[in-house]
């Protein structure tokens, strides 16, 4: 997975190798028939999948009969509770073979071996840390390989000096605890965390397509008809984590990514909150790019409704795949941004403008986010141009 792009992570990441010490592991099974002992280098046994969320499957539901290429898990057993699950798990677990008996042989591992080979490859856990995908604000983001399964998985390692004062390790919590509530196909699952003294590792699914940011500028801008496709995965994401009660408020697209097939994973719940009630989804903290921010957070000094400030930026995104830049980026008293006083009273006082190729359909559809009123994700869904585009197959050669 391809992490977020802000930030100032520490330059100097050293990984140390974690075969002799895993430390502690969070689990997210609410099935006691899903709890199994530590995989993070303590146990040959395979792991199984868990689900980061609350499931009724019945016990038996992964038996030593199901397929070889299942989903490896990266969820194990925090200490107190393992042992209780480990003569099972491991019983469960006999019948089944790695699928690599020498894991740095899979293509992954040989093609970063090619590029550095001085390197020794690190490990923390169970997992081979290849590549760096990107930097996010509190650490690097590394492609992680299983060392028995060979899955491939992004992850967030947090070094726990960068996040000593209490307020960023909330931070690091909130989005642990978002994550493991969700579970939809356009939303980034979580998979597991293990704990060490230095580092916290956010075990995370792993999107091969990179940014939507970047799949935009190579095209410079998309079609219409992959951008509905794109958009509705979107908001079909941002709806379901609503529903959660939980609002994202930093989408933008470094934070969209990009699957193998080129589905929509959106990532990054870093500024993420929870709210239980529709009169307490009022929020007071301004976060986020500001690029992306709604005109409440500009001008309000008080509450802001969180879920509509979401939606916005779920505008701004799709004026950004079919226009190919950013709205608002066109003030020539501030031509890139870097004022954002400038910037918030562009927003406010400027209505939106089209470049030529963006259709009739699609200018009505994102002149609607300007509106409080109609920043509603239900009914953007049954808008034709979302349905009619998204649906559209393309022509032979086109």
């Amino acid at each position: 997975m391809a992490p977020p792009s802000s930030g100032n992570p520490s330059s100097n990441l050293q990984i140390p190798s974690m075969e002799s010490n895993p430390g502690p592991s969070r689990q997210y099974s609410h099935s006691p028939s899903s709890a199994y002992p530590s995989s993070a280098g303590t146990s040959s046994a395979r792991p199984t999948s868990v689900a980061a969320h609350t499931t009724t499957a019945p016990h038996n539901q992964h038996s030593a009969s199901a397929p070889r290429r299942q989903r490896a898990s990266h969820t194990v057993v925090s200490p107190s509770s393992s042992g209780q699950h480990q003569g099972s798990s491991q019983s469960h677990n006999e019948s089944s073979a790695p699928l690599y008996t020498d894991i740095h042989a899979h293509p992954a591992a040989v093609a970063y071996a090619a590029a550095h080979p001085r390197r020794t490859i690190p490990k923390f856990g169970p997992y081979l840390l290849l590549q760096t995908l990107g930097e996010g604000e509190f650490g690097k983001v590394k492609l992680g390989l299983h060392s028995q399964w060979g899955e491939e998985v992004a992850v967030k390692l947090i070094r726990r000096g960068n996040v000593d004062g209490t307020v960023r390790m909330s931070k690091v919590e909130r989005e642990i605890e978002v994550l493991k509530t969700l579970k939809h196909p356009n939303i980034v699952r979580l998979y597991d965390v293990i704990e060490t003294d230095k580092y916290i590792g956010i075990i995370l699914e792993y999107a091969s397509g990179g940014e939507l940011f970047d799949h935009i500028l190579a095209h410079r801008y998309l079609r219409e008809r992959d951008a509905a496709k794109l958009f509705s995965q979107l908001i079909s994401g941002v709806w379901y984590i609503h529903q959660k009660k939980i609002v994202h408020r930093d989408l933008k697209l470094e934070n969209l990514l990009l699957d193998r097939h080129r589905n929509v994973i959106i990532t990054d719940f870093g500024f993420a909150n929870r709210f239980e009630h529709r009169a307490d989804d009022l929020m007071q903290t301004s976060c986020g790019s500001p690029c992306y921010a709604a005109p409440e957070l500009v001008i309000s000094e008080g509450l802001y409704v969180g879920s509509a400030v979401d939606i916005w930026s779920c505008g701004v995104i799709l004026y950004a795949m079919l226009a190919g830049y950013l709205p608002f980026d066109d003030d020539p008293a501030n031509p890139d941004g870097d004022n954002i006083n400038l910037l918030y009273r562009y927003i406010i006082s400027t209505p939106l403008s089209f470049p030529d190729y963006i259709s009739m359909e699609a200018r009505d559809l994102l002149s609607a986010i300007q509106m409080l009123s109609e920043r509603r994700l239900k009914s953007w869904s049954k808008r034709p141009w979302i349905s009619t585009k998204a649906n559209d197959r393309p022509t032979k050669g086109k």
